[in-house]
């Protein structure tokens, strides 16, 4: 009798050539005990290994030197099967050759073309591993620029096969199949990889023509994505490097989407057929799992300038220990190919993403789609976050509540009454329970702000709410809001001094002469943290590298480039120069410099820096120098302020979720195209409704403006020329009537309510001045 962990049937030979009879299919560790202890009764011995392909841990029997996986169907060969590579490896002039001499035996039949030779030509050079391996080869040594492949010649190739009758299509896809059910070799090497991007150029993979053609395709994908997906992280970062590499923009779109459709097809079948209250079943799909995972090597690909990097010291690494990644001309690209939006999945938004957040959040062994955020969208993302941002604003109420409970206990026992029957609060203190509110003076707007915030750190993630002295009005949203532009227009003000400017770039950057203590940084980064929390939009001109490096992912020359377009420019120059005479043509030294108050402040890059010339073989070392310095060290103290009060308010989990730019669209909004149309479905008016003259002619000049106009025509009304990441429809938009008459008097705004006031003005032409005209007139000046 055989062992009940194992087929019946006999063994394979090592021969790669398909046997009727299956090979032995071990059996997992997790339940061959039993089977174990039979066999090896028998006079046997069962060893414990890997999977070569999916990595799952199998119980084999130890003489066996071919078995079949149970998990990954795939056939592993303990000693690699033979497959020499043909002495003519398959080229694109091979297959031009035979279409040749099939169009001239059609010539002379007078027949139909006949593509058994070309058949014929691709099974035998298609036939094994190392075979297919070889074709299209480029002659070039593969290294991280280079794979090794002609893609070029195997596009040409594989567009003139697609074309032709299934019978080629089958040739190929037959091949395919059966080196993927059975590679022969597990693949370790970096040779081995051509057959992997020339899978990638497979056409017949993304064509689903019908039901069964797109369940063959599929299930030859998934079998690819299982074997990527296990690879070495050594083959890894070179299929990344080839991704970045090697691609158009346009071939990496279509990598994208074809990825993302077989995650797509997988969810929604099981969506179809799993009950809501049952399991979630894709956190046990292991080819959800492998999808994910390559798609986490097309990521990384997008993001060419971030570098891993290694702990520091057994600490993680803060802002001043960041690498600078400069400009390189060798590099194919200098930034992302596609947008991080490219890489969202709607349908893996349909899942329950809280459950799916606290098995990721607890480290759980499940796979969970927050392990790769990048699938996941910007709207689920800011769900999350609310959601987290709820449940711990719960704890922090229940826990203010049994803290005033135990405050009126004490009260009631100092008064010398009866303290045991106090177990509840007025409806008051339940209302104030969960808000954190911040009483403030217009003119002493900075100081108590701060004073006031620092009192309450343990309350940050309450919702806010403002109330100003001396004034009447309840906070429903409006005082906030005017609370974060004030105390952002003044902290960000020039002449304040914390921060400075950059006319060409419109960008500004942490002040390193700054007199303003490091408590001022600190309140910048609590109120850019509350802002998220309590979904307020705030025009800061920050650039990107500063949310890069609140993320501790390295900034590069192209981040200095942002907000700094003069030097970084020069910089480039620098690098570019090829001649020898650098000393003579650019005169520089170590030495870096700032403006302080109008003052040039000179400072040594490294010891004695001012007597260093800069060459052409240390040029480098003083562009990462000198770029290190204005973007980390110089401002060090500062941005750890900055970091230590952003941290504060959002230094929760469902923060490492978002990349840079997401976490700047959540600040500063969108800065895609405006769309009027939808902003006018969501506008509430007052006095006005949608089909009086003036309200037409209103959303008449609105969508008549350029981009240009339309932003300053937003930011007039809402003080953000941006809408919130999620979207024009979560924007408040209100137009309120001033009057039945006419009048010389300008458009008037309230921003805190995105409310805009309009007379009755007679005439398209009119209106359309007083806009342009207020506008122009109330920039620069305070809030309405």
């Amino acid at each position: 009798m055989t062992s009940p962990g194992y087929s019946p049937y006999g063994y394979l030979s090592g021969s790669q050539t398909q046997h009727p009879i299956p090979p032995p299919r071990p059996s997992s560790t997790s339940n061959s005990s039993t089977s174990s202890s039979n066999y090896e009764s028998q006079g046997n011995h069962l060893i414990i290994g890997k999977c070569m392909f999916c990595k799952s841990q199998l119980c084999y029997p130890q003489a066996v030197k071919v078995f079949q996986c149970v998990t990954c169907d795939t056939i592993n060969d303990l000693i690699p099967a033979p497959g020499a590579v043909p002495q003519e490896p398959l080229t694109l002039e091979h297959i031009q050759q035979a279409l040749e001499r099939a169009e001239e035996r059609k010539a002379e039949t007078r027949g139909e073309l006949d593509y058994n030779e070309l058949g014929t030509l691709l099974r035998e050079k298609l036939r094994k591993f190392a075979a297919f391996n070889s074709i299209f080869s480029s002659g070039r040594p593969i290294t991280y620029e280079h794979c090794g492949v002609n893609l070029e010649e195997a596009r040409q190739a594989f567009s003139m096969l697609v074309a032709m009758p299934n019978t080629i299509a089958l040739a190929v896809m037959t091949s395919v199949e059966a080196i993927l059910k059975r590679p022969g070799k597990e693949i370790k090497d970096k040779e081995d990889l051509k057959f992997i991007m020339l899978m990638f150029e497979c056409p017949w993979l993304t064509r689903h023509r019908s039901t069964q053609e797109s369940e063959y395709h599929h299930n030859i994908t998934k079998r690819l994505f299982t074997i990527i997906s296990n690879l070495p992280s050594d083959l890894h970062k070179y299929l990344s490097s080839w991704f970045t590499n090697c691609l158009s923009t346009q071939i990496f779109h279509n990598r994208i989407n074809f990825v993302n459709k077989f995650i797509t097809q997988r969810l929604s079948n099981q969506q179809k057929s799993t009950d809501r209250n049952q399991h979630v079943i894709y956190q046990s799909d292991p080819r959800i799992q492998a999808a994910a995972r390559v798609m986490h090597l097309f990521f990384k690909a997008n993001q060419p300038n971030e570098k891993d990097l290694p702990e520091f010291g057994g600490k993680n690494r803060s802002g001043e220990d960041f690498v600078i990644v400069p400009f390189s001309k060798d590099s194919a690209t200098k930034s992302q190919k596609i947008p991080i939006d490219e890489y969202y999945n709607m349908i893996v938004d349909l899942i329950e993403l809280p459950v799916d957040f606290c098995a990721w959040e607890t480290r759980s062994a499940m796979f969970t789609f927050c392990q790769y955020p990048f699938l996941i969208s910007m709207g689920a993302k800011m769900q999350i976050m609310a959601w987290d941002a709820k449940r711990q604003m719960e704890i922090k109420m229940q826990k203010t509540i049994e803290a005033l409970v135990m405050q009126k206990r004490l009260r009631a026992s100092e008064n010398g009454g009866d303290a045991t029957g106090i177990t509840l609060l007025t409806q008051a203190e339940l209302q104030q329970a969960p808000l954190l509110i911040l009483k403030v003076h217009r003119n002493n707007l900075i100081e108590e702000s701060l004073t006031q915030l620092s009192r309450n750190e343990m309350d940050l993630k309450k919702s806010l709410r403002i109330e100003f002295v001396g004034e009447d009005g309840v906070d429903a949203g409006g005082l906030r809001k005017e609370w974060f532009l004030l105390l952002v227009r003044q902290l960000f003000d020039p002449q304040y001094g914390m921060f400075i400017y950059d006319d060409q770039s419109q960008y500004c950057w942490f002040n390193p002469a700054s007199f303003e203590s490091l408590d001022q940084f600190y309140l910048v980064g609590v109120v850019i943290g509350l802002a998220i929390y309590n979904s307020t939009i705030l025009d800061l001109p920050l650039p990107l590298a500063v949310y890069k490096k609140l993320l501790n992912i390295p900034v590069a020359l192209e981040d200095l480039a942002t907000f700094r377009p003069d030097l970084a420019k020069g910089f480039d120059q620098l690098l570019n120069y090829d001649e020898d005479d650098v000393e003579d043509v650019f005169c520089l030294n170590f030495v870096g410099s700032y403006e302080a108050y109008g003052e040039n402040v000179e400072v040594p890059l490294i010891p004695s820096g001012e007597d260093i010339p800069v060459t052409n073989h240390n040029k480098r070392q003083y562009v990462e120098r000198y770029a290190n310095y204005i973007m980390n060290k110089s401002i060090s103290e500062q941005f750890e302020s900055f970091r230590r009060g952003f941290y504060l308010v959002c230094g929760g989990h469902a923060l490492s979720l978002f990349r840079p730019e997401e976490i700047e669209f959540l600040v500063r909004g969108s800065a895609e195209p405006l769309d009027i149309d939808q902003l006018r479905s969501v506008t509430v008016y007052e006095g006005f409704n949608d089909e009086h003259e003036v309200i037409k002619n209103f959303w008449s000049i609105f969508k008549e403006f350029e981009d240009k106009n339309q932003r300053r025509l937003l930011q007039f009304i809402t003080a953000s020329d941006r809408y919130p990441a999620t979207g024009i429809a979560n924007l408040t938009f209100k137009i309120t009537c001033m009057g039945s008459h006419d009048s010389s008097h300008y458009p008037t705004t309230h921003t805190c309510f995105n409310q805009l006031c309009l007379y009755n003005y007679r005439g398209r032409d009119k209106l359309k001045n007083m806009l342009i005209r207020a506008m122009s007139e109330s920039e620069g000046f305070g809030v309405k």
